[in-house]
């Protein structure tokens, strides 16, 4: 008999497993609480279990794991970058997670794909291609990795990793749920990001189900919308996917979300120079940010440091590392924004020495 996953279990799965044998539904709980807070990766350790019962989930279950294969610190911010294996008999699977120190804030960017299926111009995880998707405990195990490699507690989770995890979507969904379980690692929903490209009917989807009522714990997540250019023409050239899922049509979609769950928006916005800061853009961006309550995060272009496979000539330009962040044109950008009274950030470059930051996490052949 193949032995079945348990880490990828809900409490209400475990409990149906509990009762088919013939053990009270209550374990259900015990059993979590080891498995998703104190993070026991031995069923004969568990702890409040009888010996009986831990016989009997020995011969049903296993227990999987990531194994931490490197772990690359940033030296001018404080950033690691973590690759991991998937413990898989298919193939050998790679993802890279990122952890961001910031004041009291301890971020961990996680991973919903091995690869990408959306192919952006942009993206290194793009260039590699797609995979497979993540199963929910290759999700949530990359933050109980981090966790236990660093000993830092997460204060934030965004899923913006390698992957698109509305491409993933149920799997993505039960993550959430079992990240913010009060009896597991019990994070705020408030703390928690989902980016996505944009895609019609995931994003209306993905309202109605945070404001379940069985979905109470995660109904406060928040939707990051990679928009990168408020062009049609521009974004469905460095947006594959956009050519399916046009502007209008998302910003329907986004309307519909925040009016369902009252959740703000961020956009995440790639500053590409003279591609997508006109002032054409700028009177777009505006327009935009009325829509719904929402703030810009304006993210500077990084390199991406292996072949892109014919990109666009402007994301193959050489560009200075150092001067990325100096590069006026980006703060005139901003600045213009501003002036429209536009809610507009720019985010940090955390991790750009070591390939961590945003559109740079790829996993190229390992040994």
């Amino acid at each position: 008999m193949t032995k079945k996953n348990i880490l990828n279990l809900s409490v209400e799965e475990l409990k149906k497993e509990l009762l088919s044998l013939n053990e009270p539904d209550y374990r259900a709980e015990q059993i979590f609480i080891c498995l998703h807070k104190i993070n026991i990766n031995k069923i004969n350790d568990f702890s409040g279990i009888p010996s009986s019962l831990k016989l009997k989930l020995e011969d049903i279950f296993f227990i999987p794991s990531l194994k931490n294969i490197k772990i690359t610190d940033s030296k001018k911010s404080n950033t690691k970058k973590f690759l991991f294996k998937i413990n898989s008999p298919e193939a050998n699977y790679f993802i890279e997670s990122v952890l961001i120190s910031e004041n009291d804030r301890n971020t961990i960017c996680i991973s919903t794909q091995v690869g990408c299926n959306v192919g952006c111009e942009f993206c290194a995880t793009g260039k590699m291609g797609f995979k497979k998707n993540l199963d929910v405990c290759e999700i949530i195990s990359q933050v109980y990795e981090v966790k236990k490699q660093t000993g830092i507690t997460p204060t934030n989770v965004v899923y913006m990793g390698m992957g698109e995890p509305f491409l993933n979507y149920d799997n993505m969904l039960n993550s959430l749920k079992i990240l913010t379980h009060p009896k597991g690692l019990g994070l705020s929903s408030k703390r928690i990001t989902v980016s996505t490209i944009g895609f019609k009917g995931k994003i209306m989807r993905f309202a109605d189900d945070l404001m379940l009522d069985s979905n109470k714990a995660i109904k406060n997540v928040k939707l990051a919308l990679s928009l990168h250019s408020t062009d049609n023409g521009i974004r469905e050239s460095i947006i594959p996917t956009s050519v399916k899922n046009k502007l209008p049509d998302i910003y329907k979609e986004i309307s519909y979300f925040y009016q369902k769950t009252r959740n703000k928006i961020t956009y995440e916005y790639i500053h590409f120079e003279g591609l997508n800061d006109s002032d054409h853009d700028i009177k777009r961006l505006e327009k935009i940010s009325r829509m719904v309550p929402s703030n810009i995060n304006i993210i500077p272009f990084h390199p991406i440091d292996f072949e892109l496979n014919k990109p666009l000539d402007i994301f193959n330009k050489k560009k200075d590392i150092n001067k990325l962040l100096s590069n006026q044109k980006l703060f005139d950008f901003i600045a213009e924004l501003k002036k429209q009274k536009v809610v507009v950030n720019l985010r940090s470059s955390s991790g750009l020495d070591i390939q961590a930051a945003c559109g740079q996490l790829a996993v190229m052949q390992q040994k």
